[in-house]
């Protein structure tokens, strides 16, 4: 299960390198060839992801945003009327 934040890495650092590229003088077509590469990377990790990640404990209703212990604004509302 460690695959999944190694690829994340990668691919974050790629996207950085790729933001600095024009900065850091690299040529056009080096660029250009970083471009294409960049949404097969980001369609693998997606899979990455989807395939080896850890599915959250928590549903939607329950947790609007899964990283933060933050409850859904509503949800008391949203019980008592059904």
């Amino acid at each position: 299960m460690k695959k999944v934040p190694f690829v994340i890495s990668i691919v974050t650092l790629y996207a950085i390198f790729f933001n600095m590229a024009p900065h850091m003088g690299i040529t056009l077509e080096i660029i250009f060839a970083m471009f294409f590469l960049s949404p097969f990377l980001i369609l693998y990790m997606a899979y990455v992801i989807l395939k080896y990640g850890k599915p959250s404990g928590n549903t939607f209703e329950e947790r609007f945003y899964d990283d933060w212990d933050y409850r859904r604004n509503g949800k008391e509302e949203m019980i008592e009327n059904k």
